[in-house]
């Protein structure tokens, strides 16, 4: 969920063949999930190479002659939201992931938020034009509109840098990167 930015949810209704490790790039299909919508998300390929190894264990296990659903529960069928939630919670705390600097502890939904966050980080890095390119990060993000992904963007210390810096050369010279 960090690599893709998709929902807890989706991530649970996930199918074997919604899964398709061995396409160039490696995607997801995501199946009409909120707002009725389907789309498709690439897989980073070091995403892609973990996945593989899932389902060689779980192929190993004799869990795939079961269930279609790809992340099983230990009892073969599909996760349990809350106990995913109760699983991620006490991992945190179990790795005593302390919050820093008042932020609030890591959470599973976060995740989504995190992918958000990093995609928009990267942009700026690279000098891209955000307001051009953020419709296409609501797309991805299974978004009907693009202001429906605006609450995902939160100023992180990197983020305010950037744009400070960005705000100084305009400042400067009246060009807007």
């Amino acid at each position: 969920m960090a690599s893709t930015g998709i929902r807890v949810s989706e991530a649970i209704r996930l199918k074997l063949g919604d899964v398709e490790l061995n396409a160039e790039p490696a995607l997801l299909q995501i199946r009409e999930s909120k707002f009725g919508k389907s789309r498709i998300v690439p897989i980073h390929p070091t995403t892609a190479e973990r996945l593989k190894r899932y389902v060689r264990l779980r192929t190993r296990l004799g869990r795939c002659k079961h269930s279609d659903t790809f992340f099983l529960s230990e009892r073969g069928g599909h996760l349990n939201y809350g106990c995913l939630v109760q699983w991620f919670t006490r991992t945190v705390r179990d790795l005593n992931m302390q919050a820093a600097d008042g932020r609030r502890t890591p959470t599973l939904h976060g995740l989504r938020h995190y992918f958000a966050i990093e995609r928009l980080t990267l942009w700026c890095r690279q000098g891209a034009c955000v307001q051009n390119l953020a419709p296409q990060l609501s797309v991805y993000l299974g978004h009907a509109k693009p202001q429906q992904s605006y609450w995902y963007f939160t100023a992180t210390p990197e983020l305010l840098y950037i744009a400070a810096e960005s705000f100084q050369r305009f400042a400067n010279t009246g060009v807007s990167p």
